[in-house]
């Protein structure tokens, strides 16, 4: 078919012209041109009525179609001859790539070679290179081509036309045209995956695209490849996933594998039985744990792993005495093996009834520190105290926290020291001679003995706030009832820890046993209040609307003892959980309830109450609140940060709400600085370290919002010398909108046009007038700082603080000096607003020197 079409190629190659001149009138070519000396000169003109002429030549453009042919040929003919001297001939690419040296060696060897065995060149012609397996290549390409572009999707199943691309071992060809886009999305994944680019949310798609295959594609499972299984497999266990998650997926993806007889790892089986241990199928898990025993590889590794996987499923399944026996084994064989596989023997000891399962247990965790000589972790320390306090052995879990607070303080009230103290052993305890008749002789009272220094409510918070910070609040509730039976009353402050913890926690249960506790410390609060101030008539019973007959069962022992009496915090505790919900109710009731127990609200109580309303944008209600309960309490930083996020919905014009009691800024900034007027040096040294920079943003924009320049210079400066803070980009950009929108915005103006009145090209303009005017008064104090031989970058941090906060206020006494009425009463005004903002007295700054002509 090629040379078909070269034929046809040279037939009509002087047919076609490349192009035609527009407008061009060329002399028609005559037969007859007279001698054989004549001459025929062509001309042409842009148009007939051009006097313009050019001499042309019409055979120009054929000529180089020839000479571009020509050079062509030219080439293909050098290319054949290179071809037919083969791939060692002199001029083959392979010959002219070799150094200089080696090609003349190779050229010599060639040379022998042909002289004895003769020349094997053979000329190759074009049909030979051009032959019928081209053409038919050539032919079925083309067809498919124009096939695939009359009905592009019949072309799906035509194989013989489809380039077939090399797939990856992992990837999985689809049987069926209809599942080829399940498969390729899921094939998508797993390269993702083989390149590296694994993490939470890819490994949660390739499943996504795993189960709909499964489910779709008849006898897919069978059609991955065993890279495939080992992408998915790795995935699909990585620690970033949930632990519930991973487990139910290593299940499935064994299950699969092992439906359609796929032989899995070692590795991947003990990762099976694991999965069905958390999931809660101890038994299936035992099952196929005992069923796999004999088919293990032999590796030291996945035995270890076996065998410890063996003792956790024992232990679980509360056969500790066949665990154990199974880790005694396995510690006798190599002693380099880590003791730690006796920890949920332990524990599950202590679950089993009776006092010989106590002492096995006890004298394990004995042989236990033997083993490590001494080298417990405090993470061993907390699993094994934390399951003794589950397993309900209390005397124990305290003695295995004791060892924990005297380990390398003193030893000799070690566990370890005295039974070695009882039986009267030297030298290094032994685990070998550690026995459950000798601690069953001795006695475990003996040998859990708490020193008398550790007899005291101290000791006992420690360990519970260890637990509430391990996020175990049902084991520190435990530990309250180990108090109440050593004759030690938990403190109040204990108890609200575990309230708190209880409400951080979230679950109904949780929040249940908080609240219960909470009241019944507020009932006791109450009681004790209404007998100490000897009130006829008897104390008001707590009433939350809880059914008497609950399940206590789930309810710690402790709850139903005397309860210490409640403290504001306790209040407080349950006021944010209460606000937190939006329970107004139970809020009213809680400050009825602080009214009985005569107790004062402090600041955190009162804070809480405060931004309750600020929630619900109440301003009204807000400031009543404040006022009413700061004759009682004395507000913090706190207090008024929520005030000033109250001013700044109050001050903001573009709103409608507007409540006339809230002060206006200068108010607000006064009753703040009374108050830090009244507190001691201590208490003003507190609050400049809690005083924070989102705060000092707040406070300025603030009088932003009210378009008080005298009142922000006042601001600017009383900061500046309260707390030291200055300003920066942020407070910049907060008064040049100021500025500008006080020059933009008449007065008059509704609150529903502001906003779109700040974004007009008017406003724009207006705050690029004022960026200039502040960059003027930059660039003229720069130059007073280059008069005195400085520059900004040379100063140090406060003087650069110094520095932008002049220019800021000489901004807006400039201002003020251009929209005053009477600019010489311009200082005057400052200092009596300084008066009404109650800082007066603190430098605000030296007046203008003409700079009013900035505008």
């Amino acid at each position: 078919m090629l040379r078909q079409a070269v034929r046809g190629a040279r037939k009509y190659q002087h047919v076609a012209r490349r192009g035609s001149r527009a407008f061009a009138l060329v002399a028609p070519r005559f037969l007859h041109y007279g001698g054989m000396k004549d001459k025929i000169n062509f001309f042409e003109k842009t148009t007939p009525g051009s006097k313009h002429i050019r001499q042309i030549d019409p055979e120009a453009e054929d000529r180089a179609e020839l000479e571009e042919v020509e050079a062509e040929l030219a080439k293909i003919n050098k290319d054949l001859e290179i071809l037919q001297e083969g791939p060692f001939g002199p001029n083959s690419p392979f010959i002219r790539g070799l150094p200089e040296k080696e090609r003349a060696i190779a050229l010599e060897v060639i040379r022998k070679h042909e002289a004895e065995h003769g020349s094997r060149k053979s000329k190759l012609k074009l049909d030979d290179v051009f032959g019928d397996d081209l053409d038919t290549m050539l032919e079925e390409e083309f067809r498919g081509m124009a096939e695939e572009g009359e009905n592009w999707y019949k072309n799906v199943d035509n194989k013989d036309s489809r380039r077939k691309v090399p797939r990856k071992s992992y990837e999985i060809t689809p049987a069926e045209t209809e599942h080829r886009p399940y498969v390729e999305k899921f094939n998508e994944n797993l390269r993702f995956i083989a390149n590296g680019t694994s993490d939470e949310a890819r490994a949660q798609e390739v499943w996504k695209w795993y189960r709909r295959c499964k489910r779709i594609i008849p006898g897919f499972l069978r059609s991955i490849p065993a890279d495939a299984w080992t992408l998915l497999w790795d995935s699909q266990a990585q620690e970033s996933l949930p632990g519930a998650q991973v487990a139910t997926h290593i299940k499935t993806l064994a299950e699969d594998a092992t439906s359609i007889g796929f032989p899995l790892s070692t590795r991947r089986i003990i990762s099976y039985i694991e999965a069905l241990h958390v999931m809660g199928r101890v038994g299936i898990a035992l099952e196929k744990w005992e069923a796999h025993q004999a088919g293990l590889c032999q590796t030291k590794e996945d035995l270890e792993a076996y065998w410890i996987l063996g003792v956790q499923l024992f232990s679980a399944e509360g056969n500790p005495q066949r665990a154990q026996d199974i880790a005694l084994a396995f510690l006798a064989n190599d002693s380099s093996r880590e003791p730690r596989i006796l920890i949920p023997i332990i524990t599950a000891w202590a679950e089993q009834p009776g006092k010989e399962a106590e002492t096995k247990a006890w004298a394990l965790y004995l042989q236990l520190r033997a083993f490590r000589d001494h080298q417990m972790t405090m993470n061993d320390y907390d699993t094994i105290s934390i399951g003794l306090l589950k397993a309900g052995k209390l005397d124990l879990a305290i003695a295995v926290f004791k060892d924990m607070m005297v380990t390398g303080r003193d030893p000799a009230h070690d566990s370890t020291a005295l039974y070695k103290a009882a039986l009267g052993l030297a030298g290094n305890l032994q685990a070998s001679s550690v026995s459950e008749q000798d601690v069953n002789r001795v006695s475990l009272s003996t040998l859990t003995l708490l020193p008398r220094r550790f007899q005291n409510r101290f000791f006992y918070a420690s360990w519970m706030k260890k637990l509430i910070g391990m996020g175990e609040v049902d084991s520190a509730a435990l530990v309250v009832e180990l108090m109440y039976e050593r004759g030690i009353t938990p403190d109040t402050k204990h108890l609200n820890g575990i309230v708190a913890a209880w409400l951080r926690d979230g679950d109904a249960v949780s929040r249940e046993k908080a609240e219960r506790l909470g009241w019944a410390m507020v009932q006791r609060r109450i009681d004790s209040a209404w007998a100490r101030i000897m009130v006829v008539g008897e104390a008001p019973k707590v009433d939350i609307n809880q059914k008497q007959d609950m399940d206590r069962a789930r309810m710690p022992k402790f709850m139903q003892r005397s309860m210490p009496s409640a403290t504001i915090e306790t209040f407080s505790i349950l006021l944010l959980h209460y606000t937190r919900r939006s329970d107004e109710d139970m809020v009213k009731y809680l400050i009825k309830c602080l009214g009985d127990a005569r107790l004062q609200p402090n600041s955190y109580f009162m804070n809480h109450l405060l931004y309750a309303e600020l929630r619900k944008e109440n301003i009204q209600a807000l400031w009543r609140k404040y006022k009413s309960l700061s004759t009682v309490t004395q507000p913090d930083l706190e207090t008024f940060a929520c005030l000033w996020d109250c001013g700044k919905l109050q001050y903001d014009r573009s709103r409608t709400a507007f409540v006339a009691d809230f002060p206006s800024a200068r108010g607000l900034f006064s009753e703040m600085m009374r108050w830090f007027a009244q507190l001691p040096n201590r208490g003003q040294s507190l609050a400049r370290e809690e005083f924070s920079k989102e705060f000092y943003d707040q406070i300025i924009r603030c009088f932003c919002l009210s378009k008080d320049l005298h009142g922000t210079l006042v601001a600017l400066h009383a900061l500046r010398a309260m707390f030291g803070f200055a300003p920066d980009a942020t407070t910049v950009r907060a008064i040049v909108l100021q500025v500008a929108r006080m020059a933009g915005v008449p007065a008059n103006t509704p609150k529903r046009r502001l906003r779109r009145l700040s974004s007009t090209p008017r406003s724009k303009d207006n705050v690029a007038h004022v960026q200039r005017l502040v960059q003027m008064l930059t660039d003229r104090k720069n130059a007073a700082l280059e008069a005195r031989g400085q520059n900004l970058e040379g100063l140090e941090p406060d003087e650069q603080e110094q520095f932008l906060l002049e220019i800021m206020a000489e901004l807006l006494r400039a201002v003020m000096n251009r929209t005053a009425q009477h600019p010489t009463r311009v200082e005057a005004d400052i200092v009596t607003v300084a008066e009404e903002m109650a800082v007066s007295g603190i430098d605000l700054g030296s007046a203008l020197d003409g700079d009013s002509q900035l505008f």
